[in-house]
């Protein structure tokens, strides 16, 4: 198998790996009882690390 086969291969694997953190982050950050640190722009949660910006 070529090297680039391997990388295109290796990018899909680590693609869907990215997509399921991303999920597993989104439903942790959803259950979460946040605890926020603010600064003038933005608030973050010390636990989960959700961002909301406070600028509207």
């Amino acid at each position: 198998m070529s090297e680039s086969s391997q990388l295109r291969e290796e990018i899909i694997r680590l693609q869907s790996e990215l997509e399921k953190r991303q999920k597993q982050l989104i439903q942790l950050q959803k259950h979460c009882q946040h605890d926020f640190q603010e600064t003038s722009l933005t608030r973050t949660c010390t636990k989960c690390s959700l961002t909301e910006s406070l600028y509207y």
